[in-house]
This record gives C-alpha cells, structure tokens and sequence, in this order.
C-alpha cells in the first residue's frame, strides 16, 4: 500500500535516468502515468505497465504540456501530481559557451517547467495537487564550465518557491528536487576517471547516487505524506552541500584526496 495508489500522476524526461526511475517507482507503487519524453523509441520500456500511458513529446512545446494533462484527465479521471524533470545540459565556461546552447538550455529547463506548471494547474485548480520540479545542486551552487545549467537550475529553484506562494492558497504544493552528482547519462563520462573520483572525494556519502534514490524523495512529495511541505528545495545529493567544497571529506583523504 502506498499513498500514490490510484494517483494520477504526469512525469517528463521519463525515457532515461530520473525520470525513468520515477515512474517505476510511482508506477510500482500502483499510481497510473503519463510517461512523457522527446521520442517513442526511449519510452518503448513502459509497456510493462498496464498503468503507465506513454507520450512523445517536446516539453518546450504547449500542446505536449496540454496533452499530458489532457491524458491524464481522460485515462485516469484527474491529476494528483505533476513531476517536471526533462533536462538538458551544456558544458563550456561563460567565454565559450555559446548563446544557441544557452537559449536551448533555459528553453527546456526553465520554458519547459513553467509550461508544465501552467498546463497542471489548469486541471488542479478545483482539487489541489502537488508539483514537484527537479532542481539541482547547481542551482543552489555554482559550477565551473556548466554556467548556462546553473543559470537554468538557479531559475527553476526560484520557480518552485514562488509557484508555491502563488498556489498555496489553491492546495497546490510545489517543491524542488535538488540532486547531486547521480548515475545517468548526464554523468557516465565521469565513471572510473580521475574527475569522477575526485569528485566522490567529496562526497560525504563517498559514491554518487542512483536515480532511485532521487525517484523515492519524489514519491514522498508527491504523496499525501508530504501534505505540509511546500516552497522547500530538498538536496538529494550524499551531503555534497553540507560543506565549503575546499576540502575532501574523510574517506577522499584516505584515498589521497586533499
């Protein structure tokens, strides 16, 4: 039994990662999905689930926000929450980076969740609900060579806080997801390099995390059990933000790391 059964729940960037984590998570713990992500092909794993309706779509597009909405409404008789994760990322320093990178990187991170939200209030205006948009560790802090990400995920941070003050008075929660350094495709070029293990060198947990475990934060706060948390932007990230960032933690100076 899960505070989600029956639950009708939209997720983005659901092909790959956290979003794909999430809706097994949601989908295991009998809520119903619409999965959204950009292409078929990287939805084709959701029809395991009878409770999980897939959706092709751009998020940076209205009719995508509008018909995953409209899906839910029609599949499942509602929208109880609204889980907001497609992202893109796009490295090189502000002297580098171009302009086009960052223009797709706020298009998607920042235009993509604002759609969502409006597309999800729409519906849950007359029965509450909770929103629920992943942030991240760069959007509380900044990063070198990812200032177009950072730029997006500070955006996205503030969003959530301010959504929640606009919706509050509608039960319509709205929390941020903040997680650091995780296992997917965003990270897989750090597995086993030098770059990787410095930075589990600072990690107070010593590893990075999976999607999983930023899938079960989640579906706390989609559920019932976080009825009273709103506004919050919630680490998930092993501790990395408990600490300056100057220094390893104890198990990075064992292993060499300053």
């Amino acid at each position: 039994m899960s505070d989600n059964e029956g639950n009708a729940i939209v997720v983005t960037g659901a092909g790959s990662g956290i979003g794909k984590a999430t809706v097994n998570r949601l989908a295991n713990d009998g809520a119903n999905v619409v999965a959204v992500d950009v292409t078929e092909s990287s939805l084709e794993w959701t029809k395991e689930f009878d409770s999980v309706t897939p959706l092709a779509g751009d998020v940076t597009d209205s009719n995508t926000n509008e018909k995953m909405v409209a899906l839910a409404v029609q599949n499942y008789g509602g929208l109880n929450a609204a889980v907001l994760n497609a992202g893109v990322v796009a490295q090189g320093d502000i002297v580098r980076g171009s302009m086009s990178d960052y223009d797709r990187v706020m298009d998607v991170n920042v235009r993509g969740v604002v759609l969502g939200l409006k597309s999800a209030v729409a519906v849950m205006a007359s029965t509450g609900g909770s929103i629920v948009v992943t942030g991240s560790v760069s959007g509380l802090r900044g990063d070198s060579g990812l200032w177009a990400y950072n730029a997006s995920k500070g955006a996205v941070v503030n969003l959530a806080r301010a959504a929640a003050l606009d919706l509050g008075h509608l039960n319509i929660r709205v929390n941020a997801v903040c997680p650091g350094p995780i296992h997917t495709a965003l990270t897989k070029d750090t597995r086993g390099t030098e770059m990787g293990d410095a930075m589990e060198a600072r990690l107070p947990l010593g590893r990075f995390g999976e999607p999983e475990e930023v899938a079960a934060v989640i579906a706390f706060l989609t559920s019932t059990q976080s009825s009273f948390v709103t506004g919050a932007a919630i680490p998930v990230d092993g501790g990395v933000t408990a600490g300056t960032g100057q220094w390893a933690t104890y198990s990075g100076r064992k292993r060499g790391y300053l």
